[in-house]
């Protein structure tokens, strides 16, 4: 049979056991001549005033209850029936996947070798089919103890609609021939709404179930170019496409007015009576005139009714369930009717205790971050109800108010796992130091993207800890170079992030003046506290004390003595004679060297000096390098006048062993200078600087046959200045 209709420009059609109004197709209502509806058993809600489980999406309703779908992943997919009576959520047990024909107590399941039909009124298993039986059948679901299912003609996709009943199975009479696209709508009593295509023209009918017989055969009376709509007995209404306006219709008068939509994604189209319920069931990235869920009339009137929809679906009794919610109450199931006034309403029957509103979690960040243990990154995670949102993270160091700020767009690049924000931390600030050690404030406020209710914020601290280092004058864990620049002491703060190959450095002012040095030496900690310290001579041959301080910086001056003038090299840093105080060594004009051993005591911090031996005066440069040999004595390296690095191991008693050759070519360089670890293996490495303001950072590997590593740029750049140390 081939209906004598004009071809459609995009079939159109229900699927099985869902309505098509919160996807891409057209809801058919049955038409007025359909038997009388059954009527929604009353809810525990309405019994108790307690709301019902929704244990995932609402998959279908009847009139006992309603289905739910969960998918847990490896876990699979649970399907749930919730009893409208005592809230009892009871599961549906498949191998394979689960059927349900919407409006109906009846669920199929299929397992590895049978089809089960289930009453989740009661819980019992109706019928039983062998697999087999239903060979090349789609099955739709079931109603009472009859099983619907649809064949498809291999080679002209035509479709045969089976009504396999307890006593006979038989076709539905009166599907034509050429029908594809079969599929069934709400069952209401004893029928159902069904709906094909013929010549690719939507048609819709009434099947009665007792007597396998379709009534009603009409074309679908929407707009050939619909892709989504529906319509009651006395409205109609229907989207063209997805930037096209919502049309509602008076379907006796004929009248017509439209809203704007914008741009939609899954449009939910509902009439119900007189008004017509839309909204798009979607998560915004930006806000929509079509995010709530609203109820209209052909005149204009309209009703908010919930501020978020996910999915509707039709009851038997006419009325709509509605999966959505609320700023104020959450997420939970709706059920929708017009009530005495003439005007619809939501009334919540369910919920799943979850919020519309942005949420924040408790954080996920430990009380305290060691990053040392974590030098390629922490991540600080927060929980989200939802993750369209953009996000603005500070983390505040209390005592400097040196901040790391932060946002992120956890709906696309922030995505560390379902409803979860995530901020890898690099251990550096916005001012590119690292983070120092000490309390930490950190604030989150999470906008969101969609307009959907206000801003969420959080706060909280942490601390982070870090193994101090000799050369660290900030506590973050990172040496420090003292640069001096036109009478200015500038610090260089050595970086080390994960986000960068090798090291760089952040430069900031600590002083001026101090041109009337004409010799200045850092010392790390001579004076007993647990930052590191420098000398400076002036140019009558006092040797002045400077004392390192948490502010990243040096106290005023004390005088350690007077006829420091003999002296052309001075370097300290080096414990010589192992008693965990640092030393300095100093050689005069004859080439004699001598050692001033640290006191730990800022009035006097060194003991008198000791000549320890002669023929220094042969290099140009000398630095006090810590250990970098392997032995806990502290070690030196010395430039001769041809360019040759020579390092010198401690003995641990002020002495020295005989002097190892480094390399070649040092006379490239205008000055190096030890620092203590900057890339935390437990060595202390070099920084050497060109005469071209280059500088160059040489890691420490702890063999004294082979001292440094190949050297590596050291970023930050204008190092044409005069090293300290």
């Amino acid at each position: 049979m081939t209906l004598p209709l004009r071809p459609t420009r995009r079939a159109l059609a229900v699927a099985a056991g869902t309505v098509l109004a919160v996807t891409a197709g057209i809801a058919l209502t049955p038409p007025a001549v359909a038997a009388p509806t059954a009527v929604s058993a009353p809810t525990a809600t309405e019994a108790t005033g307690q709301f019902l489980p929704l244990p995932g999406v609402l998959a279908g309703t009847g009139t006992s209850g309603y289905l739910t779908r969960e998918d847990l992943g490896t876990e699979g997919v649970h399907f749930r029936w919730v009893r409208y009576s005592d809230g009892a959520a009871t599961l549906v047990p498949h191998e394979y996947t689960v059927h349900h024909v919407n409006g109906s107590d009846s669920v199929v399941s299929v397992d590895r070798a049978t089809t089960t039909i289930r009453d989740m009124a009661t819980d019992t298993v109706v019928r039983t089919f062998p697999n087999s039986a239903l060979y090349q059948k789609n099955v739709l679901g079931a109603v009472g103890s009859t099983l619907l299912s649809v064949s498809t003609d291999g080679r002209t996709g035509f479709q045969k609609l089976h009504l396999d009943g307890p006593d006979a199975t038989t076709l539905a009479i009166g599907l034509p021939s050429d029908a594809r696209g079969v599929a069934v709508g709400t069952a209401r009593g004893g029928t159902i709404a069904v709906s094909y295509e013929v010549d690719r023209v939507p048609c819709k009918a009434v099947l009665d179930l007792a007597t396998s017989t379709l009534s009603g055969i009409e074309t679908s009376p929407l707009p050939l170019d619909a892709w989504a709509g529906d319509e009651s007995e006395t409205t109609r209404a229907w989207q063209s496409g997805s930037d096209t306006p919502l049309v509602i219709q008076d379907r006796k008068s004929g009248a017509r007015s439209s809203v704007d939509l914008g741009s939609t994604h899954r449009p939910v189209i509902r009439a119900l009576g007189d008004w017509v319920l839309f909204a798009d069931a979607r998560n915004f990235y930006e806000p929509s005139p079509v995010q709530a869920l609203r109820a209209r009339t052909v005149s204009g009137e309209e009703v908010r009714l919930l501020d978020t929809v996910t999915k509707a679906v039709d009851e038997p009794d006419g009325s709509l369930l509605v999966q959505g919610g609320t700023l104020a109450d959450g997420q939970g199931l709706f059920r929708i009717r017009v009530g005495a006034d003439g005007r619809p309403a939501a009334t919540r029957i369910a919920s799943n205790g979850k919020p519309v509103k942005l949420v924040v979690g408790p954080s996920k960040i430990p009380a305290v971050l060691d990053l040392d243990k974590n030098r390629t990154g922490v991540n600080l995670d927060w929980p989200m109800s939802r993750l369209n949102a953009e996000v603005t993270v500070t983390l505040r160091h209390q005592r400097t108010g040196k901040a790391r700020t932060t946002v992120l767009k956890p709906s696309s690049n922030d995505y560390a796992a379902e409803k979860l924000l995530r901020f890898t931390w690099d251990g550096t600030l916005d001012s590119g130091e690292r983070a120092f050690n000490g309390a930490y404030d950190w604030t989150l406020t999470a906008t969101p993207q969609d307009g959907l209710g206000p801003a969420a914020t959080a706060s909280g601290s942490f601390t982070v800890a870090r193994k101090a280092n000799a050369s660290d004058l900030t506590d973050n864990g990172s040496p420090d170079l003292i640069v001096r620049n036109n009478g200015n002491l500038d610090r260089l703060d050595l970086t080390h992030s994960s986000a960068l190959p090798g090291f760089g450095s952040v430069r900031t002012e600590i002083g001026y003046g101090w041109d009337i040095y004409d010799r200045v030496e850092t010392t790390r900690n001579i004076a007993g506290s647990p930052l590191p310290d420098l000398v400076a001579r002036d140019k009558k041959g006092d040797l002045w004390l400077y004392q390192g301080n948490s502010a990243g910086g040096y106290d005023g001056r004390g005088r350690i003595g007077g006829g420091w003038q003999v002296y052309d090299q001075i370097a300290a840093g080096s414990d010589l004679n192992r008693d965990g105080r640092p030393d300095l060594v100093a050689t005069d004009k004859t080439g004699a060297l001598w050692l001033y051993k640290g006191t730990g005591v800022a009035k006097a911090p060194f003991a008198p000096r000791t000549r320890i031996g002669h023929g220094w005066n042969t290099y140009d440069r000398i630095a006090a390098t810590g250990n970098i040999g392997g032995d806990p004595s502290g070690d030196l390296v010395a430039r001769d006048r041809s360019g040759v690095l020579w390092l010198y191991l401690g003995n641990g008693d002020g002495t020295f062993a005989a002097r190892t050759k480094i390399g070649a070519g040092w006379n490239t360089y205008a000055d190096f200078t030890s620092v203590a670890d900057a890339n935390g293996n437990g060595v202390d490495d070099l920084v050497a600087i060109n005469s071209l303001g280059d500088a160059k950072l040489y890691l420490g590997t702890g063999y004294w046959t082979a001292p440094y590593t190949r050297p590596q740029e050291l970023r930050g750049g204008d190092y044409d200045d005069r090293l300290l140390g």
